[in-house]
């Protein structure tokens, strides 16, 4: 006889369409009805399972959505969930992993997994922990002598990607309604952040991107600024970045 554990067990495996459920016969554990049987049954829950995670990830890629429009999306994230089943309470971790999955199965456009990177940082950012932010004045009462060694920490929902595709102009078009531009190969840093309750993302010059990498591993002020040297106006660009970082909310308080 089944004990109530391994009847949960293969519920869930029916329902999640594992293959743990291949071979068995729904019948020998499940009630059907005259109008629906045991399989079939099963099948609503299959499928209600399958959608809700769909939506999930529909709620999150939005501009993927767009891109590939509702039949192209839904088979991507049928793909990506039996690849990748929910594995955290939570289906906001469900897509973590749909830009990796995009790259292993290419669906048209070599830049979608770059828009797909850039849309799961802002999701991120969105979720991130809200932390006490830091004004410019904060930076202005540190000492001069002290400020080469002054540790810059980024607020939890700061992000810096490093795209092999011009993401950013397709996200904008989509936006926009506009045109979908043909795909540009080109290296491309954006930052991601959340100000308030709303999510923002820019594209970054090289050497600024440099500097917040620096800051997020713990760098001083001093090695922060230092990607700035091959400017011209140096002490002013690095001031200029730094400084947009407090207007911004991206400076925990210290």
């Amino acid at each position: 006889m089944t004990t109530l554990a391994e009847t949960q067990a293969l519920f869930h495996a029916f329902a999640t369409r594992s293959p743990l459920a291949a071979g068995c016969d729904p019948a020998e554990t499940f009630v059907g009805t005259r109008e629906l049987s045991a399989a079939d049954r099963l099948a609503i829950y299959a499928n209600m399972y399958l959608w809700r995670q769909v939506d999930a990830l529909r709620e999150d890629f939005p501009k993927l959505v767009a891109a590939l429009g509702d039949d192209g999306f839904y088979a991507l994230a049928e793909g990506y969930v039996r690849e990748h089943p929910s594995e955290h309470p939570s289906l906001s971790m469900l897509g973590r992993r749909v830009a990796e999955h995009l790259t292993n199965h290419p669906a048209g456009r070599p830049d979608l997994p770059d828009l797909a990177r850039l849309e799961w940082a802002r999701a991120e950012a969105f979720e991130a922990e809200e932390v006490p932010l830091a004004g410019i004045d904060s930076l202005r009462a540190v000492p001069a002598a002290e400020l080469p060694q002054v540790r810059v920490a980024l607020a939890p929902s700061v992000r810096l990607l490093h795209l092999a595709h011009d993401g950013p102009a397709l996200w904008r078009a989509i936006e926009d309604g506009a045109p979908l531009p043909p795909p540009r190969r080109a290296e491309v840093d954006v930052a991601v952040w959340r100000k308030g309750f709303e999510v923002f993302h820019a594209v970054m010059a090289a050497d600024e991107a440099c500097a917040v990498e620096r800051a997020m591993a713990g760098e001083p002020l001093a090695a922060v600024c230092e990607p700035f040297a091959g400017r011209d106006d140096a002490v002013d660009a690095a001031f200029g970045a730094i400084a947009s970082w407090f207007s911004e909310g991206w400076v925990r308080a210290w």
